[in-house]
């Protein structure tokens, strides 16, 4: 009640100050990162202004991504914008794509196959991916160029001290200068679970920083992240959700038995990551309508000071120093030489790159611990290892250095396409225990001499990759790579995509394809693995095959993609159930995990239909995705996702942005992934033991969510429709959803 009396009191005091203010645009709408970086353009904030006593606090930042082999620059918008707030912070995505096991931060995965990560070359701790809803990739990483230093808190709330969900991540970001921007992110989650012994905690820290000067370039970070997560297997019946009333007494969610109850897993994910180029070019004169003009370095220089006297700027010495100074034009804009008659005439200056040398480093030190200090219901059906939980922990270690040359596209008429070589070294380290005495620490129990043994991989990767990005009309991108370890070759990856934007009826047709042909070897853990309740070394399995092709069309507010697939020797992880009953004569089972090579060649199809209506304040967005799999034993998805959010859009005496409506997710009933609490991963149900389908539920949320220039809130029932009906609540099997909860959220960006 008293969370309900705040929350009231809160919006109206939003609305009063709505009233108070003036007509104010939206701050959070950002020009779009060019791909000249000593480009002026800010964001609209600059333009901003109300009836607040001015400050000399300039106001402005864009954002912007690198890719995470080469470095190149990815135009982005910060995590800042109003519509779909109210959605960020959920486990199961944006629109609710993602099947988790109930609680915030929990291990996830995509009921959409074409969302997931199933890459495996370059991608060996594989214990890290069903964390993705917390852990940030590379190409994931915000940097920043701010007039001015810029602070975000985001706060979620939902459910009381025993039962509830609290999420605080905060960022900073501060330019040194106009080349040299630095910052940091913050990031804790702490999911206590509404139902018992499924806890989460999170910690993530990162800090960051660029550099973007006219020949050198720089971006690095260096990220620590711990996560740990409660496993409770699963409530012991799931007829405590399904059939409630074959109860004498309805249990609450925290009262349902679940199968353990002593058991964490532990995960720590640090990272570093830099990587910078230099290149090699001239410069370029171009007059007020665009056309390349030549002038002398006299000529040049006459400018140069003619700017400097008329400015009143500090002596330069070079173009060099000039770009620093530039804040308000996209390119540097000189001055022609003081003449009656040429006055009028401007020209900018621009910096076109040739060559450029280019260097990336990764390193990760990751490690995994599974602690089991009970097992009261025999849930694990093998035992590998004597002694307590604490051999269950592997160690990863990644170094990666990749070097690249590349030719830039457009620096002459008749270059049309740009071109890289690289070269990529990658060293891999593994540390897993082991019946091997003596190799690093041994520990006797009985007649077994326990160790730790250590596994060493090197990788080389050789490539090419052919781009044309600049142009209005045709863009495409193709990169072809051969990676070996010495020993083994045929591990090859070679994908592309092509893009049109086609003028048509006053708007723009965008139309994409991609395909992609890869043999992969599977992950160093689909090969080896120990511990103390799972156990393998299969050193037989095949390279996993895949050919991939799709597309998209985008026109105004519809967007249509189509992929397929064709996967050979798909590799996977299989829950091998033994159906056992309790004393209570409960019908339950024993969980195992293994790995499995299907022999078999999957196919698999998609098509998603996204359409956005609008009808003055009345909006409808829908999602619908059909799909299909040659072998739904193996490779299970749902034949029918929707996700629909229906909400009125509108503003308050001009200020105050408020969306207020509601969403549905729903899916039709498949063999969905179940989850493993021995691999840490999601894995298929075993078609000869317990197998059950979950969806066929739909999952409704109402939500009002409000923004005030730099202010945005939220305020969210979440899974409404628990309050009134029944049914299996399930997105993974014997993990149900938690029951009707109120969440609040808050988010306030600031510059100091």
């Amino acid at each position: 009640m008293k969370r309900i009396t705040f929350l009231l009191f809160l919006l109206l005091t939003l609305g009063a100050a709505a009233h108070a203010q003036i007509t104010l645009g939206d701050n959070n709408v950002f020009a779009p990162l060019g791909d000249d970086m000593n480009s002026g353009r800010r964001s609209d904030a600059d333009l901003q202004s109300d009836t607040v006593k001015k400050t000399d606090i300039p106001v402005g930042y864009y954002v912007w991504h690198v890719s995470p082999r080469f470095g190149d620059v990815v135009p982005a918008t910060p995590d800042t914008l109003p519509h779909w707030f109210q959605n960020a912070n959920l486990t199961d995505g944006l629109n609710g794509t993602y099947n988790f096991l109930g609680n915030m931060g929990a291990p996830r995965i995509s009921r959409l196959y074409f969302e997931r990560d199933e890459r495996m070359t370059h991608s060996s701790f594989i214990f890290a991916k069903p964390y993705d809803f917390f852990l940030k990739k590379p190409e994931q990483m915000f940097y920043f160029n701010t007039k001015s230093p810029v602070t975000n808190i985001t706060y979620d709330k939902c459910g009381n001290k025993s039962t509830g969900e609290d999420r605080i991540q905060a960022y900073f970001a501060v330019n040194v200068n106009k080349r040299l921007g630095v910052g940091f992110d913050l990031d804790y989650l702490y999911g206590r679970g509404y139902y018992a012994n499924q806890s989460t905690a999170h910690f993530g820290g990162t800090l960051f920083g660029s550099y973007i000067g006219r020949q050198y370039q720089l971006h690095a970070y260096y990220t620590a992240n711990h996560l740990k997560t409660r496993e409770n297997g699963g409530i012991e019946n799931d007829t405590y959700i399904t059939n409630p009333e074959a109860f004498p007494t309805r249990y609450g969610s925290s009262d349902m038995p679940t199968r353990l109850s002593k058991v964490w897993n532990r995960l720590n994910v640090n990272t570093f990551y830099l990587t910078h180029r230099y290149s090699l070019g001239f410069e370029r004169n171009y007059d007020e309508d665009g056309n390349i003009v030549k002038i002398t370095s006299e000529e040049q220089n006459s400018q140069l000071r003619g700017i400097v006297k008329s400015d009143s700027l500090p002596a330069l010495n070079d173009t060099t120093a000039l770009l620093a100074t530039a804040d308000s034009s996209a390119r540097l804009s000189l001055a022609a030489p003081h003449d009656d008659k040429q006055d009028s005439v401007r020209y900018r200056t621009e910096y076109i790159p040739v060559t450029s040398l280019i260097h990336t480093l990764q390193i990760d030190k990751h490690d995994r611990r599974l602690t089991i200090n009970d097992d009261p219901n025999n849930f694990f059906t093998e035992r590998f290892l004597p002694g307590d939980s604490s051999v269950n922990k592997t160690d990863y270690m990644r170094i990666a250095n990749t070097v690249a040359i590349e030719l830039h596209e457009g620096f002459n008429s008749w270059v049309k396409s740009g071109l890289r070589l690289y070269a990529m070294h990658e060293f891999e380290r593994y540390t897993l225990p082991d019946s091997v005495p003596g190799v690093t620490w041994a520990q006797t129990h009985g007649p077994f001499s326990l160790a730790t043994q250590k596994y060493v991989r090197n990788y080389f990767t050789v490539g090419a990759q052919l781009m044309k990005r600049e142009g209005r009309i045709f863009h495409y991108d193709v990169l072809g790579e051969l990676t070996t370890t010495g020993k083994h070759w045929g591990i090859f990856n070679v994908e592309g995509n092509i893009n049109f934007n086609i003028p048509m009826f006053k708007d723009t047709l965008r139309v994409t394809a991609h395909g992609r042909i890869a043999n992969e070897q599977p992950s160093f853990y689909y090969e080896h693995y120990h511990s103390q309740f799972a156990w393998w070394d299969n050193g037989g399995l095949n390279d996993i095959f895949r050919t991939r092709v799709g597309g998209d069309l985008v026109f105004k507010n519809t967007r249509l993609s189509i992929n397929a697939e064709t996967i050979q020797n798909y590799a996977y992880f299989a829950a091998l159930s033994t159906p056992v009953s309790t004393s209570e004569g409960i019908s339950t089972y024993r969980h195992a995990v293994g790995v499995r090579q299907s022999s078999k060649n999957i196919q698999l199809f998609s098509a998603t239909l996204k359409q956005d209506l609008a009808f003055g304040i009345f909006h409808w967005d829908n999602e619908l995705t059909y799909q299909a799999s040659s072998d739904q034993d193996v490779l299970s998805v749902p034949a029918f996702s929707a996700y629909s959010n229906l909400y009125l859009s509108f503003r308050i005496a001009k200020v105050l942005g408020v969306e207020f409506g509601a969403d549905v997710r729903y899916f039709t009933k498949y063999y969905a992934p179940t989850y493993s609490p021995l691999s840490g991963t999601f894995a298929t149900q075993d078609a000869a033991g317990d197998r059950v389908k979950v969806g066929n539920y739909p999952i409704i949320n109402l939500y009002a969510n409000l923004h005030l220039q730099r202010c945005r809130l939220y305020v969210m029932a979440s899974h409404l429709n628990e309050t009134f009906m029944t049914g299996e609540s399930f997105l993974v099997p014997h993990y149900p959803i938690n029951p009707m909860t109120i969440k609040f959220g808050i988010s306030w960006t600031f510059h100091n």
